[in-house]
């Protein structure tokens, strides 16, 4: 995640990531957040996902396997996500 995210009344950008059996929660840090988990080829999906507070503009993104979802988010309470989602052949989609 990357942008510019000023902490609104509700505070700074609350960032979720993670998969459909563990989520955590992100902090965002000169203007970037970037994690990386082991790939677990059970999980479902992979997900980021957060929401601005008032004002900003970010970039999301999710890798998994060499495949990459992105989004976009900006101004007001707006929220970036992106997420992969598995596919019956074991890939990501």
């Amino acid at each position: 995640m990357w942008g510019t995210a000023p902490a609104g009344a509700l505070g700074g950008l609350d960032i979720g990531y993670g998969s459909d059996s563990d989520t955590r929660k992100g902090t965002f840090k000169d203007g970037r957040f970037e994690a990386t988990l082991t790939l677990d080829k059970g999980a479902m999906y992979y997900t980021v996902n957060a929401q601005l507070q008032g004002s900003g503009d970010i970039n999301c993104s999710v890798t998994a396997d060499g495949k990459t979802k992105k989004g976009h988010a900006s101004g007001g309470y707006n929220i970036c996500d992106a997420q992969l989602s598995s596919n019956f052949t074991g890939g990501w989609s």
